[in-house]
């Protein structure tokens, strides 16, 4: 096929008439997002440029004798200085970020020579300050270059007639394409080097410090068994279902254990030992073992010392003669010891049968309360979603009313009142069922408990079932490989702490 050059092509008709504006620069009134956008009547923002309905806070700063007429968005204002404009409204002489020289939007940011940032309040909350202002402060104004993504164009070369008849069509696609290679290469060269690199902000967020925790449910304990006792409590929490415990016999061994006085080994005596019993029962019969286990003699202890020997674990803490001597053996040991056993015991009676069963009828409870939370969640969600349309329905029928005149505060807050609980109602009951869902996530207390945070540095944050003192959060402290200390710590916080180390979480986390 030859390409005809005698005849030239034929100019194509242009439309007559005036081009057709792809803007509406008069689009009326709209609800988008729940912000009222009125291009005649609103009020325009100095930093997002949008006429809005919001509420917004005037600057009353004069400049020769004229007061400024910049205004200020709520949103804008919060988020990108931390300030509230109900409050600064309020005040007479409140002047605005641009008076004093602390604007930060593209506009301003281009006439003191920087870039303008792009959206950087997710950034900003995240890094656990309150404003975009306080980030550029704590990171420096230079410290980001927003820019737009450069397009990639198709780059056609323009030829003449004679140029065509010289070059056979291979060649002339071949030549085409090469100058559309060279074009994308300067596009992308040029990108490369206008693109400004976002470094990560890394704003150091240290926990706070915390104080050796020696005292659990009201009962004083020495550090070094703090783990030992925590962990003893927890199993009750998780278990206490499946082994019929009563409301705080727990808490009442651990205090039996560690209380002083003459009456405190009876006590261990009538307390504990049942507790043992109970679980080397439990052991026993899953192992098909017929034993007659009692208080009074040493039956319960022998049985005891077997089921370490198959264990084959503390082997160097109870040697098997400990056992061979009767409960005379068991008198003399420490609190610490005897809670050694216990917490070996309650490890054991883990992998019985009937122990396995209630962990998984329990998984499968927390399963089926997952699925509820979720649809309680969907449902919630929808009926948020329709109260939301509604009050935007009222709000735009209010303002239609008054001809598009703004509406007052006073008016504003009524309209939004009638509706307020109702959609508060539902976003409190969509977060809850969201929040049940994150926890059964997390498998079921019989399942396991897990750590929140674990450190490289041997330090491990947990919430735990059993410690209910705010602000709820415990710090293991395992100590480093060149830590010559044998016991661990355990630390907790001051209420007021609670602040400091949900951002630790939320910046690690």
């Amino acid at each position: 096929m030859a390409l005809d050059a005698s005849k030239p092509p034929k100019p194509t008709k242009k439309p007559s008439g005036p081009k057709p504006s792809k803007r509406n620069t008069n689009p009326g009134v709209r609800v988008v997002g729940g912000r009222i956008y009125d291009s005649s009547n609103g009020k325009c923002c100095h930093q997002c440029r949008q006429k809005t309905m919001d509420f917004v806070a005037s600057c009353k700063a004069m400049k020769n004798n004229k007061q400024c007429k910049l205004n200020f968005c709520h949103t804008c204002l919060l988020n990108r200085y931390g300030e509230r404009a109900q409050e600064v409204a309020t005040l007479n002489d409140w002047h605005c970020p641009k008076c004093r020289g602390l604007c930060n939007c593209s506009f301003c940011r281009k006439e003191r020579g920087l870039n303008p940032t792009g959206i950087l309040s997710h950034k900003a909350k995240a890094s656990g300050l309150s404003s975009v202002s306080e980030l550029l402060q704590v990171v420096g104004d230079d410290s980001f270059a927003y820019s737009k993504k450069a397009k990639l164009l198709f780059h056609f070369s323009i030829f003449s007639l004679q140029d065509v008849r010289d070059l056979s069509f291979k060649f002339f696609f071949l030549y085409v394409a090469k100058e559309n290679s060279k074009a994308a290469g300067k596009i992308k060269k040029a990108k490369a080097t206008n693109e400004v690199k976002e470094e990560e902000i890394q704003i150091e967020v240290k926990l706070p410090i915390g104080i050796s925790l020696t005292n659990v449910s009201g009962i004083d304990i020495p550090s070094e068994e703090t783990g030992n006792v925590l962990q003893f409590l927890e199993f009750c929490s998780a278990f206490g279902e499946a082994l019929d415990l009563k409301e705080g016999q727990a808490e009442s061994i651990v205090s039996e254990f560690f209380s002083c006085g003459r009456s405190t080994r009876r006590q261990q005596y009538c307390c504990v030992i049942p507790m043992m019993i109970q679980l080397l029962e439990l052991i026993s019969h899953d192992r098909d073992m017929s034993l007659s286990l009692s208080e009074t003699d040493s039956t319960w202890f022998s049985a005891l010392g077997e089921c370490l020997l198959q264990s084959g674990v503390l082997s160097d803490v109870f040697p098997p003669e400990t056992f061979t001597s009767g409960v005379s053996e068991y008198k003399k040991m420490d609190a610490s010891t005897r809670l050694k056993l216990l917490n070996f015991l309650c490890d054991e009676s883990l992998s019985t049968l009937a122990m396995r069963n209630f962990i998984e009828t329990k998984s499968v409870e927390s399963e089926a309360q997952r699925r509820e939370a979720k649809e309680k969640a969907a449902a919630a969600k929808e009926k948020e979603k329709q109260l939301r349309q509604q009050m935007q329905g009222d709000l735009v029928k209010a303002h239609m009313e008054k001809n598009g005149a703004p509406l007052s505060i006073e008016e504003h807050q009524a309209i939004l009142s009638q509706i307020k609980a109702e959609v508060k109602e539902a976003h409190d009951k969509m977060l809850e069922a969201k929040g049940m869902i994150s926890r059964k996530r997390q498998r079921c207390d019989a399942a396991g408990t897990d750590p929140i945070l674990l450190n490289d540095d041997g330090l491990v944050l947990w919430k735990l079932k059993c410690f209910e003192d705010e602000p709820k959060f415990l710090l293991q402290d395992l100590g480093t490989f060149g830590d010559l200390s044998p016991h661990e710590k355990w630390l907790a916080f001051k209420p007021e702490q609670k602040q400091e180390v949900e951002k630790y979480v939320s910046a690690k986390g």
